[in-house]
């Protein structure tokens, strides 16, 4: 039937059958209550209306029951009548209360199954898992998007408690632990877990279960939630990783800005300052962020040169052009040295108005100190080497500014792929990494290979006559140099041997043959990676061979006059005893043609031809004891000390023939007497011989200067690793004149021998068994002498 029709046929049912009870009930008497019947007219009610119409049909009914028996009993009241009309108000009233509640908890029940239904509707609309939890952590509900998430059955999931199963292995024990804290505790989980989804992957969620109290239950459940935070947490990870990579990048660039041996800086547009590499602070003394903040450099400068270097940065920063100074720097010690700045503007990003200015700035004070030393050598010579003169002057005009402009380069190479070979080699037991390259050259030649250039600047590609850096680079690492192989291995060696720096002088080979001298350093930094410097040398290497040819033509001079001027004395004084022996000789053969000739004027000639000879030998005995052995002064020598400065006075010379020098000597060595001036030049000459014996060869080059103290000498020994001497040779190596050299007088060692038997010593040479010649002599211990500062005479002469 249809609900708008059933509603108005039961109330008209209701109202009918309350009309007939009520007519009923009036024209009788029973001595039952026929008024209960109204029950049925409230349950007619209660079926078609509400709780209100079921109020208002109880109190109708029971004013019917009432009205009923005031009609029917008006006249005649009992009390058994009036006791079942109250009984009768009594049951319909309860009646009514109870179909009236009846009602209400069917509405009650109604909403409460609305209302779950809207529950249940909305944790399943909610795109997380929810869940419900008892107060052990079990789960005992879970809604909808359990099963779209994880593609599991929920109600199996909850049947079997196996909702853990679809977190990650690795998440476990953080999750167990966790989740375990917080149900003893009563307190908040909050944990981020992958969780493996519908597709078999899985993605990062979030974990969110709050205790609650249950007034139902009486006990503390759990309600939580699953959300998909895989997204951020990726996100989040990409950021960490991006972080350290940066990290990493500025690491590196501080290191490679730190381990480059110039002073680097950045300044804005205006000029100030804002960074300062390490290099700074080593050179100056300085804090680097006192000395940004104060902005006070141009103090650090010699007063003679801060108006010239002031003027060169205002027109530098002004026109936004490149800068370029030289400059005299105050270093932590005290000590001025010249230093060359290179400033370049840079813009930014392109299109930027902004410019920055990135700059180093290199210490020349060698360069510039070795130029003013050329300079003062050239205005002493030029009286004895005038052919010379106009050459240096010119030079001069035209490297006047050599040491106003940097020339300082860079190169970067990759040895990381060398280096893991090397790393086996060494793993292999190999110590000499020289030996075994030289017997193994392929291996040699293969590590070599493994090198790779991976960067260089603009002024290293300009100085080698490149017009591109990408040609530069395409270049074998070996091939931009003379002894390129050579220099690689030693970049080898000193990552082998656990070293962070080399340093020495090449020749670079350019474009189309170009060479270059330069002095080069190299820094092992992080990753495999060499940073490499050069300085050109090659205006200095000219200006020195023009020195060096100008000191050996001054040295030729004074030789050929030393000698003109000794023979020009010997023939004067020898003239006359020659002459009277000449003329003895003739009167002697005149005499002997004669017939009987008187024997006694002939002893008398021959007395006199005798005596002319003895004061010939005399003169030439004297001339000897003029150049060598004339009375001396001499002092306490400490040796060591001598030896030292001896080394340092020719260490040039000894780089330059790739010679290497060693001092052998024991620490406690006692002083000797002697004269320190010719010692030194005795030594000085032996050291050049040795020098000049080894050149050329490919072999080891090496002088060793030993000490030795006996009883009362120390003995001195001169070796090298040369050729040796001739066996034809070495009986007449100290006669005067004898030389095996094309330019030589031979008078060198004669003198040697000569000034160290003056000191009481002889001077030997023997050939080693090993190879090479060796130098020796004795000179007495100062024992028994002033100490040493005081002065000592002693002369001697030849033996």
């Amino acid at each position: 039937m249809d609900e708008k029709l059933k509603r108005p046929l039961l109330l008209v049912a209701a109202v009918v059958l309350a009309g007939l009870v009520f007519t009923f009930d009036s024209v009788t008497d029973f001595d039952s209550s026929v008024a209960v019947l109204y029950l049925a007219v409230l349950v007619i009610v209660s079926a078609a209306g509400t709780g209100k119409d079921v109020t208002r049909a109880a109190e109708l009914c029971i004013g019917l029951t009432l009205l009923s028996w005031i009609i029917v009993h008006r006249d005649d009241p009992t009390a058994s009548s009036a006791m079942r009309c109250i009984f009768a108000c009594i049951a319909i009233g309860v009646t009514g209360a109870l179909l009236i509640s009846r009602k209400r908890l069917v509405a009650t029940k109604v909403e409460l199954e609305r209302s779950r239904s809207e529950v249940e509707l909305f944790a399943n609309s909610v795109p997380f898992v929810l869940w419900r939890s008892n107060p052990r952590g079990e789960i005992e509900y879970l809604n909808a998007s359990w099963t779209a998430v994880t593609g599991l059955d929920r109600w199996s999931v909850l049947e079997g408690q196996r909702y853990n199963d679809v977190v990650h292995p690795d998440d476990m024990p953080s999750l167990v632990e966790t989740v375990s804290k917080a149900v003893a505790t009563r307190t908040t989980t909050d944990l981020k877990v992958r969780v493996r989804q519908s597709d078999g992957s899985y993605r990062w969620m979030q974990i969110y279960d709050n205790p609650a109290y249950s007034p139902l239950t009486e006990q503390v459940e759990r309600f939580g939630g699953l959300s998909d935070v895989h997204d951020e947490v990726v996100a989040k990870q990409e950021l960490e990783r991006v972080r350290s990579e940066l990290e990493i990048s500025r690491t590196e660039l501080i290191n490679f800005t730190d381990s480059v041996p110039q002073i680097l800086w950045r300044a804005d547009a205006l000029g100030n300052i804002d960074f300062f590499n390490r290099r700074y602070a080593e050179v100056t003394g300085r804090d680097v962020e006192l000395a940004l903040d104060r902005q006070d450099f141009v103090d650090d400068i010699h007063p003679d040169d801060r108006e010239d270097y002031s003027r060169l940065v205002g027109q530098a920063f002004a026109s936004r052009s490149e800068l370029r100074a030289s400059f005299r720097l105050r270093h932590a010690d005290g000590s001025y040295r010249w230093m060359s700045v290179v400033g370049r503007p840079v813009r930014p990003t392109d299109g930027s108005d902004d410019i920055r200015y990135y700059g180093g700035v290199s210490d020349i004070h060698d360069e510039v100190t070795s130029h003013q030393k050329v300079r003062d050598l050239n205005e002493t010579l030029e009286q004895r080497v005038e052919e010379r003169t106009s050459e240096l002057l010119r030079t001069e005009r035209r490297y006047a500014g050599l040491f106003d402009v940097s020339n300082m380069t860079f190169a970067e190479m990759d040895f990381s792929a060398a280096e893991v070979m090397l790393d086996k080699i060494k793993a292999a037991g190999v110590t000499d990494l020289r030996a075994y390259m030289t017997v193994n050259p392929e291996e040699l030649e293969r590590t070599l290979g493994a090198i790779k250039t991976t960067r260089v600047n603009r002024a290293l590609a300009r100085m080698m006559g490149y017009d591109s850096v990408a040609d530069l680079v395409a270049n074998p690492p070996s091939q931009n140099a003379e002894d390129g192989s050579e220099v690689l291995l030693r970049q080898l060696e000193m990552y082998y041997y656990g070293a962070d720096h080399i340093d020495g002088r090449t020749v670079l080979v350019g474009k189309n043959g170009k060479r270059i001298p330069v002095y080069f350093t190299v820094t092992r930094l992080s990753d495999g990676l060499h940073l490499s410097s050069h300085v050109d040398l090659s205006d200095q290497e000219r200006i020195e061979q023009m020195r060096q040819a100008a000191q050996a033509e001054l040295a030729r001079a004074n030789r050929i006059a030393t000698v003109g001027a000794f023979s020009a004395s010997i023939a004067h004084e020898l003239n006359q005893p020659i002459s009277a022996m000449v003329i003895d000789a003739r009167t002697g053969l005149r005499l002997l043609a004669r017939e009987g000739p008187g024997m006694e004027a002939v002893d008398r000639i021959l007395q006199r031809v005798e005596k002319n000879a003895q004061r010939v030998a005399g003169i030439v005995q004297r001339t000897r004891e003029n150049l060598v052995a004339r009375g001396r002064t001499g002092k306490l020598i400490d040796l060591f000390r001598l030896a030292s400065e001896t080394r340092d006075l020719i260490d040039h010379d000894l780089k330059r023939a790739d010679v290497e020098m060693e001092i052998v000597c024991s620490n406690t060595l006692s002083s000797v007497i002697a004269d320190p001036v010719e010692l030194q030049q005795v030594l000085v000459n032996l050291i050049n011989n040795a020098v000049d014996a080894m050149r050329g060869q490919i072999t080891e080059r090496r002088i060793t200067l030993g000490f030795v103290e006996k009883q009362t000498t120390v003995r001195v020994r001169v070796a090298d690793t040369g050729p040796g001497i001739a066996d034809e040779h070495i009986e007449k190596l100290f006669d005067p004149f004898f030389t095996t050299k094309s330019s030589g007088i031979g008078m060198g060692l004669q003198i040697c021998r000569s000034a160290v038997e003056a000191m009481g010593g002889e001077l030997t040479v023997t050939n080693q068994a090993g190879g090479g010649a060796s130098f020796e002599f004795d000179l007495p211990l100062a024992q028994g002498q002033p100490k040493s500062g005081t002065e000592a005479s002693f002369s001697g002469s030849p033996g």
